[in-house]
């Protein structure tokens, strides 16, 4: 017997694809709604088909055939059994026939000659079917880890799937495990069946477990600095074009750009680039003590960013040094640039080496790329760092996001990057143009201090 399983978006296509490989005496052994199979299968959503069909072994070929000894007299072909379209039921009521005789697991039409050779092919035949349901059922078993299998075990479907796909999106088993319990305890058994009402525990339940830290944000009247570091690649670059073009044109803030990437002339030509498009002073600083010198001369911006190289010993001694020379005069937070796509070991090793700077903050990116949500929830949730910012594509100024629980929860529960629905931190109203002060406009010139 030949077990395949097929995926279409259609049951008509599952049956062209079961009809062309196996066969028009193919059976179908069960069918079910899933989200698996890819992103190209996932259409705008819409769940993939999984159908599940069998057949017999390829038939013998003509030549040998075994010939009839004697013609058969004609008698009435049964009525077809029912094809039974569960698949659990199907391999139940097989394996349960093993305490039945096998003389009447196959029933015969009335008036068949009963030979010794026709019983034997047939026990032969259904012993080879139930050794091969038993495999089917064992590797159906064995394709979710124990812990899975456990962390399951007592919950409602609703929720065991969910369970499911928080582990596929990069999560613990145990962070999952608590998500479940903490799903179940607030809604209920029954409550559990609304999808509304799950994404708004899983809300509240994401809630109570991550930091959010908000935007960059000075005291009043004072000046705010962003500090972005990160492994390279991971688009600190972009964080800070799409930052400084969000707080200069969408909030009407007097901005300025710093770099410390003074090794990379491309990168520090295409920040030199953006800062001129936008209007904002540029500057290119060789070391801490410069940027405070610079500060003090010409800076009257309310937003300062600064775009760090990497995060080596070097990055991170500079950060803590920006931290002790002007940490009392400005607010100074430090994010740090991860690849929502990294393993969640990578990530963490990352974090360890920034993990003794004050007002420390998590920004991933790429968050279109991924489907790794549930390693964004497991690292802030062990790290205890609050997240600020998430990058979302290449768009200038508007792929950009203010991290929050909701959209977290979206994008869980719908295992990609759900587009939001609302502009990050968007004024009600228009705001008139900030000027560039002449001070630091004379800095934007010079682009060094």
């Amino acid at each position: 017997m030949k077990v395949k399983t097929f995926h279409a978006l259609t049951m008509q296509d599952a049956m062209r694809a079961i009809k062309e490989e196996l066969g028009p005496d193919a059976i179908i052994l069960s069918s079910k709604e899933v989200h698996q199979g890819g992103r190209m299968l996932r259409v705008f959503n819409r769940p993939v088909l999984e159908v599940m069909a069998a057949c017999e072994q390829d038939p013998l070929p003509r030549d040998e055939a075994p010939k009839p000894v004697a013609e058969l007299p004609s008698v009435e072909s049964p009525a077809p059994a029912p094809v039974v379209k569960s698949f659990q039921a199907a391999l139940q009521s097989v394996l349960d026939s093993n305490h039945a005789p096998i003389e009447t697991a196959v029933p015969e039409p009335a008036g068949l000659p009963r030979s010794a050779a026709g019983m034997k092919w047939r026990r032969n035949r259904l012993q080879h079917l139930r050794a091969e349901l038993r495999e089917v059922s064992r590797l159906l078993a064995e394709s979710l880890p124990p812990e899975t299998q456990s962390i399951e075990a007592g919950k409602p479907p609703v929720i065991a799937r969910l369970c499911r796909s928080f582990i596929r999106q990069g999560m613990r088993p145990s962070t999952a495990e608590v998500l479940g319990d903490d799903l179940l305890e607030r809604l209920g058994s029954d409550a559990c069946r609304h999808e509304e009402a799950v994404t708004t525990a899983l809300q509240e339940a994401i809630a109570c477990r991550i930091g959010i830290s908000g935007p960059i944000l000075g005291r009043e009247g004072g000046r705010a600095i962003g500090v972005i570091l990160g492994p390279s690649g991971a688009g600190k670059t972009s964080i800070v074009t799409k930052l400084a073009a969000h707080h200069r044109i969408e909030l009407g803030q007097s901005v300025a750009v710093v770099t410390f990437d003074t090794y990379r002339k491309a990168s520090v030509d295409q920040l030199r680039q953006y800062a001129r498009t936008l209007g904002v002073p540029f500057a290119a600083a060789q070391s801490p003590q410069q940027l405070h010198q610079g500060l003090r001369r010409h800076g009257r911006a309310e937003v300062v960013l600064i775009d760090m190289p990497g995060v080596g010993p070097e990055d991170v001694s500079s950060a803590a040094e920006l931290h002790r020379l002007i940490g009392e005069e400005s607010v100074i937070t430090t994010h740090v640039v991860l690849p929502a796509s990294s393993q969640e070991r990578d990530l963490r090793r990352v974090i360890d080496r920034v993990k003794d700077l004050p007002l420390l903050r998590l920004l991933f990116t790429k968050l279109d790329d991924t489907e790794s949500f549930g390693t964004i929830f497991d690292v802030a949730r062990h790290t205890g760092l609050p997240l600020s910012y998430w990058g979302v594509g290449q768009r200038v100024p508007e792929d950009i996001e203010l991290a929050s629980p909701e959209r977290l929860a979206e994008c869980l529960m719908a295992q990609r990057y759900v587009v939001s629905r609302a502009p990050m931190s968007r004024p009600q109203r228009s705001l008139p143009e900030a000027p560039v002060p002449e001070a630091v406009g004379a800095m934007c010139a010079s682009n060094e201090w």
